[in-house]
């Protein structure tokens, strides 16, 4: 019970693929400092899913809860942080109303798709006093790490340029253009919803 008191407690909100890395993280990796709490999602279908992964592992299912009752699963199972991965166009929406109802967010990048969302999530993060943290995994992948790490020690002397191009081939860049990344209102374009990634690791 102690243990159980002093871990984080995460709310999930958008069970898609990304979700799994969160999942995942949470429950294995980190179990012992966390402790995910709900799932909610658009999709009984998909919350259904991840809870028989949990099982599978070892791990009871979650209380799950459509996207209309979001209040709902804040209120009943008050979670420290929530975490965002949903589509990217509605990232605002959940980031915004957990922070009025009173918890810290971590969102999967893109924060969001446009600038005046942009600003509606700034001025609930000043009017609340809530805390955002916004996700970039490819940050982390050895290479880029190895990357860092060479030209903090100093490999090439100091950088004066960088010219970061990245051609998406057939297999991922396609598959981009198969769901709803496709769609603009949906993940802002490819400049939005991919170029974070190169903007970050610049």
């Amino acid at each position: 019970r102690t243990m159980s008191l002093m871990r984080k407690r995460y709310a999930l909100v958008g069970t898609g693929s990304r979700a799994g890395m969160f999942v995942n993280a949470i429950t294995q990796t980190f179990g012992e400092h966390a402790q995910l709490v709900a799932f909610c999602d658009l999709s009984q279908t998909r919350m259904n899913w991840y809870n028989q992964q949990l099982e599978q592992n070892g791990h009871e299912s979650l209380p799950t809860y459509l996207a209309k009752d979001f209040d709902k699963m804040i209120k009943e199972v008050k979670p420290d942080s929530v975490i965002v991965t949903t589509m990217d166009a509605t990232h605002h929406e959940y980031i915004i109303r957990a922070m009025e109802l009173g918890c810290d967010v971590i969102s999967e990048k893109p924060m969001t798709t446009d600038e005046v969302k942009a600003k509606a999530i700034f001025a609930a993060i000043e009017r609340t006093g809530k805390s955002l943290r916004v996700t970039f995994n490819y940050r982390y992948a050895p290479a880029y790490t190895k990357l860092r790490e060479l030209i903090i020690d100093g490999a090439i002397g100091r950088p004066l340029s960088v010219n970061f191009m990245w051609l998406l081939d057939t297999s991922h860049g396609a598959d981009y253009f198969r769901r709803w990344h496709r769609e603009k209102h949906n993940s802002g374009g490819l400049f939005v919803h991919k170029a974070t990634h190169h903007f970050d690791l610049v």
